[in-house]
């Protein structure tokens, strides 16, 4: 019994140790993937300091003929080096897809954990080991081919390209959930099974090609691994080019610090108002937001701390937990790190980020004006008053000074992003700024140690960003191959031609709907894909369709009866996930109504686009965007009023309180003058206008003495 004790006792140390060893290996191959992501990202400094360094180094360079500077700049040691990584590094397909897919699928596989926190190391090794060796293979495979030829697929083909399929579908389930994978499933059965289903089934069957299994599974290997579609298709190409230096830029920021130092602001500046902890909690989301385009990892990151602290304050869990999931699902919509959705967006138009991320700055504000419009007047029902003045005190000089931790690399950041179009240059400039500031203010962040946790967190990060990728370009690749999104498309173009409102509606179900349990990111693609060729019909600028689908597919998020950010932050905050979620789409009702607006009044997302004009001193023209001369000052003046009087009457009239409670029949008037608010046309908004600023009015001074709680909130007010 004892040797039976000890050698249990043995095998449990031995498999902690060998456990250690995986999690240290992920660590470093994680690190090592981060040096990858920016390697990458350094091309064009790179570049630009090969050109300066040659130049320099070259007597008489002025004097070299046009040809000679072309020689001179591709060899000898530094032009020759720079060159080398161009043409066998920087250019290769199999480099900048294969290695972050093989990358993630490693490190996935070595941090693996289960229900009780740790994963089977022999399961860890294999998934490891069969990774490699399969992406490995596709990898040889593909850096040593001529891209230019046209590839017909082999037997070991074939016999590898279901194994790399699992792994992506199983990773992918550990990770995320089942959702997405059943969705996936259900695309591989339907491209072997289309032509057996009747005609009389509308777009599924109806048209449906007759192929045998044989040719169906001929034409995914084609597609999905000799001609690098599917998990290596478009979806990763932007990721892996533009979005996963921004992760690691974000990483390094909050392993700096950064992340505490943020909340303590955003309690200074919003404590003292009404329901202070709550419009706390969302100023540090959106802080975040500017760093962090993923509502789930923001929820994780800042609801920890800030919906005990609501929930404190009086609210009520379920209402704690909504407000960060709320607060949170903005980030996606933050400039100027938006998330991974800005960035398809881009590469699905053909614009440049930097217009994109212009021309979110409006909604962004206009979608956390309604947040704290919905928690103010929630605050003032429930008689919650401000942060006590001990929680929410002053910065020292010390903190002070540290908050140039992220001023300077978010500066740093947006002046690339508005100043050239390279992305991955802007992103690289800003990781070098958050590096150097980081090692400046925090002693903790100045040893190899701390930047080496920041590198693994970020690998870490990076790579499961990958894996869901890789399954979103696997469902693009079916929805294409097996004929669905040209069947769709023809039905949509059919519905394109009714009224435009009608088309907005249908298109904003169809996000919500098939939104609902994808992760943040994940969603935009899959609908964009599938609708944008019947929805290009649609008379809309390019820009303003594909970000009102963004905005839908954001929503999704907060939206019952899957709302992953809501179910993220439910049991944060000890509450019923349903609950929460419901709480959270009321919170974030403006976000419903943000895509009719910039759509019926373009000046949202166009007039702030003439800041081009103003430092390039031409005009800014794109197919992708209207004419910047339509839209005028006054257009955008009156939507800002407009929206934030819509807000303040639609917000107040769905909680039922103002200053004091409100009758149902003043509630349904202001939620009807609000939307009446939001049309464009003179003849409603006109009066709108005036029957709104009345209803505030007439419960101002008819609607009885406020509360008491009103004078106790004056004098902390006044106090600090």
């Amino acid at each position: 019994m004892i040797t039976a004790i000890n050698l249990s006792h043995a095998e449990a140390v031995l498999g902690t140790d060998k456990a250690r060893i995986s999690d240290r290996v992920a660590d470093v191959l994680a690190a090592l993937f981060v040096v990858f992501i920016l390697l990458f990202a350094a091309q064009g400094p790179l570049q630009e300091l090969v050109r300066a360094i040659i130049p320099a180094l070259t007597p008489e360079w002025e004097e070299l003929s046009k040809r000679a500077k072309r020689v001179a700049l591709k060899e000898g040691l530094i032009g020759g080096t720079f060159q080398f990584l161009k043409v066998n590094f920087f250019t290769k397909t199999a480099v900048f897809l294969g290695v972050p897919l093989l990358a993630s699928l490693v490190i996935v596989a070595l941090s693996m954990r289960n229900s009780a926190g740790r994963a089977s190391e022999a399961l860890r090794w294999t998934l490891a080991v069969l990774s490699l060796v399969l992406l490995g293979f596709w990898f040889v495979q593909v850096y040593t081919r001529d891209m230019s030829q046209v590839i017909e697929p082999e037997r070991w083909d074939m016999l590898l390209f279901p194994v790399a399929i699992l792994l992506v579908l199983y990773f992918t389930l550990r990770e995320y959930g089942g959702f997405i994978v059943s969705f996936a499933v259900f695309w591989i059965v339907y491209l072997f099974v289309k032509g057996y289903l009747p005609d009389w089934i509308p777009i599924f069957g109806e048209g449906a090609a007759s192929n045998t299994f044989a040719q169906n599974y001929s034409f995914a290997v084609q597609s999905f691994w000799v001609d690098t579609g599917g998990i290596f298709g478009q979806p990763l190409q932007v990721v892996s080019r533009n979005v996963l230096v921004f992760i690691v830029f974000g990483a390094v920021l909050m392993a700096s610090g950064a992340g505490d130092l943020l909340l303590k602001i955003a309690n200074r500046l919003t404590g003292g108002m009404i329901g202070g902890a709550a419009h706390a909690a969302v100023a540090s989301s959106a802080m975040f937001g500017t760093l962090s385009g993923a509502a789930i990892s923001n929820v994780v990151s800042t609801g920890v701390m800030t919906i005990p602290v609501i929930k404190r304050s009086g609210f009520k869990p379920s209402f704690a937990g909504a407000v960060e999931a709320s607060a949170s699902t903005g980030g996606q919509v933050m400039p100027p790190v938006m998330g991974v959705v800005a960035f398809f967006v881009a590469a699905e138009i053909g614009l440049d980020y930097r217009f994109i991320m212009i021309a979110a700055i409006t909604p962004a504000v206009f979608y956390y004006l309604g947040v704290f419009l919905t928690v103010y007047f929630e605050a003032r029902k429930s008689g919650i008053g401000p942060l006590p003045r001990e929680q929410r005190p002053g910065l020292t000089r010390d903190e002070a000074v540290k908050t140039l931790v992220f001023i300077v690399p978010l500066a740093v950041l947006t002046y690339f992003l508005f100043t050239q179009p390279s992305v991955p240059k802007a992103g690289f400039y800003g990781f070098l700024a958050a590096i150097i500031m980081s090692t400046i203010l925090f002693p903790r962040f100045r040893t190899f140690g701390g930047i080496y946790r920041a590198f693994a967190e970020a690998g870490k990060m990076s790579a499961k960003i990958i894996i869901i990728v890789a399954m979103i370009g696997l469902i693009i690749g079916l929805l294409s191959l097996s004929g669905f999104t040209g069947r769709l498309a023809l039905f949509l173009t059919e519905i394109a031609n009714g009224p435009l409102f009608f088309v907005l509606i249908i298109v904003a179900l169809g996000a919500i709907v098939l939104g609902m349990g994808l992760p943040p990111g994940a969603t935009y693609f899959i609908i964009v894909i599938a609708l944008s060729s019947g929805i290009d019909t649609v008379v809309l600028a390019p820009l303003s369709l594909h970000l009102f689908v963004v905005f839908f597919a954001v929503m999704s998020t907060v939206t019952p009866p899957v709302a992953l950010a809501a179910f993220a932050a439910a049991p944060i905050a000890g509450a019923d996930p349903i609950k929460t979620g419901w709480q959270a789409s009321r919170l974030s009702v403006a976000g419903f109504l943000i895509p009719f607006v910039f759509v019926y009044h373009p000046a949202v997302l166009y007039k702030l686009q003439v800041v081009f004009e103003w430092m390039s001193g031409e005009a800014v023209k794109s197919k992708a965007m209207i004419d910047l001369s339509t839209v005028s000052w006054f257009d955008y003046g009156w939507i800002l009023v407009a929206f934030s009087l819509a807000m303040w009457v639609i917000a107040s009239g769905l909680i039922g309180f103002e200053r004091n409670q409100l009758r149902t029949l003043e509630r349904v008037a202001r939620v009807v003058a609000g939307l009446a608010l939001l049309v464009p046309n003179v003849w409603i908004c006109g009066p709108a206008l005036v029957i709104a600023v009345a209803l505030i009015v007439a419960h101002r001074y008819l609607g009885g003495t406020p509360p008491s709680f009103d004078q106790s909130v004056k004098a902390s007010t006044t106090s600090t």
